[in-house]
């Protein structure tokens, strides 16, 4: 092995290392923003325009060209990505606001498993029973995660609205990776990337001006979080992944964001007191083991 691979490989697992601490902190810093009064769809709005400019002068000077030649139908397939990623958000932290860390973090992490069932259901793909069988034990597990819920052991105001909401996030991510496939054959990872972030702020923008929500008057701190959480959660939590899977197969990547779950939920122990019940432990352990087996088995 060359030195020059054995350095490409030290920055690959460098860059996993940062990927998985996004993961991980994530949550906890969006709680810790709404803790100071941000309302969720704020954060969301402030997050993704912060993101679309910081990214704005590296896009347009490095891939100018491909970004002024995108036609009609490019640019159609933006917009639909960029909702579903809004949506997504939107689905993310009003999760946060009704259910734990735990069961949010668990249930956002099954996205490889729904996009192998939107492939069944669109492009009528065929897999052995071993995804069959990730599918049973994740669906099992989510009801494991669900009844704790409904029985009164979830932190959160409303757990089964949380968990839901979590499970449409995991839904949303599968649903705009898929249409941001499209996109990634004519684009590069930088111009494809500043395209999904502004439409998506777009689409938030929108939805705040609807709601009357208002983007001033939060406390310093709150701002604070929110420039944190772009940092962390919008940049360090999708520019790693494009020079990661150069060298690492993305289903090792998959089962790998599983350590974020257990890193996330320690964290909202000590930060909140978050003490999630057996059955919601019982289940996530079902959920990660589903998922694992899912992202290993290769299509037949």
């Amino acid at each position: 092995m060359s030195l020059l691979t054995i350095r490409k490989s030290n920055q690959a697992w460098l860059a996993i290392g940062l990927l998985i601490f996004a993961a991980a902190t994530t949550p906890i810093f969006i709680r810790f923003a709404q803790h100071e009064g941000v309302p969720s769809l704020a954060i969301i709005v402030m997050r993704l325009i912060l993101a679309t400019l910081l990214l704005t002068p590296f896009a347009w000077q490095q891939h100018h060209a491909e970004l002024t030649h995108m036609s009609r139908h490019d640019w159609g397939w933006a917009m639909s990505a960029g909702a579903f990623h809004a949506f997504g958000l939107f689905c993310l932290f009003f999760a946060l606001e009704n259910t734990s860390v735990l069961v949010n973090s668990v249930l956002r992490r099954t996205s490889p498993l729904w996009t192998i069932i939107l492939e069944i259901l669109v492009l009528h793909a065929i897999f052995s029973r071993q995804v069959w069988l990730g599918i049973v034990l994740t669906l099992l597990g989510s009801g494991l995660v669900a009844f704790g819920g409904v029985a009164g052991l979830d932190v959160g105001t409303r757990p089964l609205l949380g968990a839901g909401l979590s499970v449409i996030n995991a839904i949303t991510l599968s649903i705009y990776l898929i249409i941001g496939r499209k996109l990634r054959d004519k684009l590069s990872f930088l111009a494809y990337t500043w395209t999904l972030f502004m439409a998506a702020s777009l689409v938030a923008l929108f939805f705040a001006a609807a709601t009357r929500t208002p983007l001033l008057g939060y406390s310093l701190a709150g701002y604070g979080w929110v420039l944190v959480i772009t940092v962390v959660a919008q940049l360090a939590g999708h520019l790693p992944v494009n020079f990661a899977v150069r060298y690492v197969q993305a289903t090792h990547l998959s089962v790998l964001l599983q350590i974020s779950v257990v890193a996330s939920a320690f964290m909202a122990f000590l930060y909140f007191g978050e003490i999630p019940s057996w059955l919601q432990v019982s289940g996530s352990l079902v959920i990660i083991a589903g998922v694992s087996l899912v992202t290993f088995v290769k299509r037949r």
